[in-house]
This record gives structure tokens, sequence and C-alpha cells, in this order.
């Protein structure tokens, strides 16, 4: 048995077709779901990128308690290599950018695959150095950006990368799909492959080409294709100071961009069709998490993937296709999150799962088969340094924490506030400029509290324990908002219009749930500080 897993950044199952939409254009996507299963439960874990890759490749949840973006760590059992294992040539074709991008300490991902084909130039990858004109010469769409997301000179490189960007052919995610077909041309004929084909797609900026840059709706270069949603107090700004208009471009700049993706990955399509992949190959399709892209009907305005996470970003596509089983149906019967694809691939290439393979992770092959309904009943969910959130079949409890309250960050290795990258020159990214000194004492009186011991359970390599200034997460948002919390019923509300925390018709609900969601993370692992930082520590 082959496996193809394919991932495309940021993708939002409410604009697809196999999730209902009926105006974004994704028949290949569609004839994926008509020919396998589609999971409507599927759920994030770890939020955003590189916390949900470090899931896909170690199969250890809730890494979003221990720690932000970093390395995969020296006891996680990483998934290209258990692939070469069980016999499977592992090859890795993709453009996203932070599986080799310095800055933030990340390495072991891409490395470990027997072939890969890193695509260069998306986002704020360092794909050239070609001078730019002065940015008053600047096309007006970069300008629109640029606006919103300062320094120029580093922020500028996105547009440095793209800037002779003529064809559709030169964007990324077509790229990306020309290489995997290219790839299946050679090498369709090995015993047993397992291809990891990852786009940056459908992820911001939403910078695309005609014809779909004018697809869902009018053109205008002076609207910003790429919103400020990682910094509180500019996201603000941001929606005070746009209108409706320019949040329906955003929206019909991602529809198009999702398209765009769309139609290429038909590309790997037609080979399955020309090789008769279709007989022997199991293909995934799923994302790391979805986008949400400020809902015109929503009381709160959202935008990216930040706290709190709704799901519009928690509840993400899951489709598999199986040669050996039924296509065309759909399963609710469960819940899944991303460790559970890695069981699935290792299972479907020969391994027999179990804790020490796959710590957290349940394949959902049996769930295919039709043998077992369900694998899980909940999903506990979240990013590093903000809240939790709690899933469960009726109900959603988004619970907040208060900054003021230590965090810790675990690892055997380096994390990211340890990068040489961040030590040396991060801070020049933001446009502060701190002599190296000065940044070496402040991270030196930082980490004068770092202890080792082994605090991962069920881990013997020992791992730092570095904790974190209450600075170091500044710019979210004021504490009143970071510190609120959320209740929704998924049954009557599933749009999450009616906040339900707070009120005195469902403290009971709340307080199960406050009760559960601390249950959960006991008994799955959780750093002792996360309690307190989550007001949980005074239940009883």
């Amino acid at each position: 048995m082959n496996v193809i897993l394919i991932l495309l950044d940021s993708l939002n199952k409410n604009y697809i077709q196999p999730y209902g939409n009926e105006v974004v254009e994704t028949k290949n996507m569609q004839k994926l779901a008509e020919k396998g299963t589609v999971f409507e439960n599927h759920f994030l874990s770890s939020a955003p990128c590189v916390p949900a890759r470090r899931e896909l490749f170690s199969g250890r949840k809730n890494d979003f308690l221990w720690k932000f973006w970093g390395p995969v760590e020296p006891f996680d059992r990483l998934l290209p290599i258990e692939a070469k294992k069980l016999g499977a040539l592992t090859a890795l074709i993709t453009d996203h950018y932070h599986y080799w991008e310095p800055r933030t300490g990340i390495y072991g991902y891409h490395e470990n695959y027997m072939y890969s084909n890193l695509i260069r130039g998306h986002e704020h990858d360092t794909a050239t150095s070609e001078p730019l004109e002065d940015p008053e010469e600047f096309p007006q769409w970069v300008k629109s950006y640029l606006k919103w997301r300062q320094p120029t000179e580093v922020l500028s490189q996105y547009y440095r990368n793209v800037k002779h960007f003529k064809e559709e052919k030169d964007w990324h995610s077509p790229k990306l799909m020309q290489a995997a077909a290219d790839w299946l041309d050679k090498n369709h004929i090995h015993e047993k492959f397992f291809l990891h084909v990852e786009s940056f797609d459908p992820h911001e900026p939403f910078y695309i080409p005609e014809p779909y840059r004018s697809m869902y709706g009018p053109y205008n270069a002076k609207f910003t294709c790429w919103p400020p949603y990682q910094n509180g107090r500019l996201m603000k700004s941001f929606f005070n100071q746009t209108s409706d208009e320019e949040l329906e471009f955003i929206r019909n700049q991602y529809r198009g961009k999702v398209t765009m993706v769309d139609r290429w990955l038909g590309k790997i399509w037609e080979k399955m069709d020309q090789y008769n992949l279709w007989q022997n190959t199991m293909v995934i399709l799923t994302t790391d998490h979805g986008h949400a892209i400020a809902r015109p009907d929503s009381k709160l305005k959202q935008y990216g993937k930040e706290h709190p996470i709704f799901e519009d970003v928690a509840n993400i596509p899951l489709i598999i296709y199986h040669p050996e089983i039924e296509g065309g149906k759909r399963i609710n019967s469960t819940f899944s999150t991303i460790v559970d694809i890695r069981a699935t691939i290792l299972e479907a290439l020969g391994a027999r799962i179990d804790e020490k393979l796959s710590p957290h992770g349940k394949s959902l092959l049996p769930i295919l088969k039709g043998e077992i309904k369900k694998i899980r009943d909940h999903i506990l969910y979240g990013s590093f340094g903000d809240g939790v959130n709690l899933t469960t079949w009726n109900t959603t409890y988004i619970k907040g924490y208060n900054p003021k309250k230590q965090l810790c960050v675990y690892s055997s290795t380096f994390p990211m506030v340890m990068s040489p990258s961040i030590i040396s020159g991060f801070t020049e990214r933001y446009g502060i400029n701190l002599e190296y000194d000065m940044l070496e004492e402040m991270l030196g009186d930082m980490l004068d509290e770092v202890e080792s011991g082994r605090f991962v359970p069920g881990v013997n390599i020992p791992q730092w324990k570095i904790p974190l200034p209450p600075f170091y997460f500044a710019g979210k948002g004021s504490k009143r908002e970071l510190q609120k919390n959320y209740l929704f019923d998924r049954i009557k509300d599933p749009q999450f219009l009616n906040n339900l925390a707070g009120k005195t018709e469902t403290e009971e609900l709340e307080k199960k749930m406050k009760i559960k969601m601390k249950q959960i993370m006991e008994e799955e692992g959780c750093p002792p500080e996360q309690f307190i930082r989550l007001m949980l520590d005074d239940l009883d």
C-alpha cells in the first residue's frame, strides 16, 4: 500500500465543496470526497503551523501546553523514519518554508525524508536578495499590505519573492502540485512509497493571479491581502478602519486562492489515473488548522487563528480515500485529530500501532472499515501561551487565561526563545534595535530559573523547563479580554453567536466543562503552572 498525504495550510472547511460550500469551486477536493470518506469532526490539537506539524511527526498531542514553535525532540519517533522502517520510500515536496526557517530554530522535519523538494519563496522566505525600488514606487497592492505590516525593509521580502511572477504556473501552489505530479512520473513504480505533499497555500498573503483574483468579486489593489492578525493592537486598529467591502474583498481573495490550489491539485489526480494508483494508494487530504476570515454574521469579528479559537479554525477538513473501502461515506460518529492521521498512515504502511510507536494517536482504519464507530468523544486544543478549548458532542468551552501568571517552555533541545537567531537578531524583524549585549543580558536574567528534569509524562530523556516573563506575549490584548471565557451550545448554536459563559442559567454546565477540562489535562499530561494560568487550580 502506498500513501499520499496532502496537507493544505489554513484550509477552512466552510470554503470547500465537500463540506457544503456551493460558491467556491473545489471540484478536485470534491472528486476525492466522492471516492473516499469525509470526516465531519476532525479537529486541530495544537495551533498554529509548527506545533501542528510536530504532532504529525511525533504522534504526541497537546504540544501547545508544553512549547511553542521549535524542533522535533530527541524522544520523538518521527513519521518519515518510521515509514522508512516499514519499507516505504519517503518523499516530501513542500513550499512550507517554516520547515527550513532558521530564525525560529526549526529542524528535524524535512531532513529525515529520503527525498525532499523544497520550493522557495513563500511569505518571509529569504529566497532572493534582489534589490527593490524605493517603497514609494511599490505597486499599490504591496503598499496596501505594508500599511499594516512593518518594518518595510523586512516585510517587503514577500514582494521581493513574487515580484516577477507573470503566469499562473509561477505561483507557489501550482509549482508544488506540478512537482508532485513530476515525482509520480518517476517514482510510481516503487514497491511502496509515502509521499508527503504540503502546500503553504491557501495560507496568506492572499496574492493571486487572474482569473482567481477577480473570480469571486471585483479586485481593488487599495485593499490589503494580508491583515495583521498576529498583533492584537494592530488587528484592533485594522478592524476600526476597515470596511465591509474590504473584508469581503479579503474573503474573495481567499476563495480565489482555494480554487487555484484545487485546480492544480488535479495534476496529482491525473497521475493517479494515468498510473492506476487508485488501486494501491491511500490518499489523505487535510490541513493543520482553519482560518477565520471575519465572518459577516458573527458578533465577534475574527481574522487568522488567534485566541479565542472557534470552529472555523478548529474543526478542519479530513478526507481519506482507501482503495479497499467503499467511498462516498461521511463519518460523524467520532472526533479525531492530527496524531490519528499519523497512526493511520503507519498502519496503512504495515505497522502495528502501540503506545511506543504512537503515544497518543489512534488509527482511523478501523473507523473506515466499519469495525468501530468511535476513537474519541472529545477534543482538547489550543495554541501555546493562550487559552484552552474543549469540545464535546454538545458543547464547546473556551477557557480564558491570566497573562500575568507564569508560563514555561519544555524542551530537550532548545526552544525558540533560546535559538541563536533569536538571541543574535530576531528583534530586527520587528524594527526593534537592541544591542546583542543588552539582549543577552535580558535573556540571561530571564533564564536564571531554568530547571532540568523529567517533566513530560512517559519520557525518560530530561527536558529543560524555561520560565517566560509575562511580557513575552505582550500585544495579545488586554488582561480583561484574555481572561474572558466562552461557552457555546454546538447543537442549538452551531455558528457560535450566543456566548453562554458567565450566565446564571448555564452556571452548572460551565462548571462541568471546567472540571472535565481539568481532568483531561491531568490525564493527558500538563505542566502544573498551566492550571494556575487558566484559573483552574481552585476547582473541587
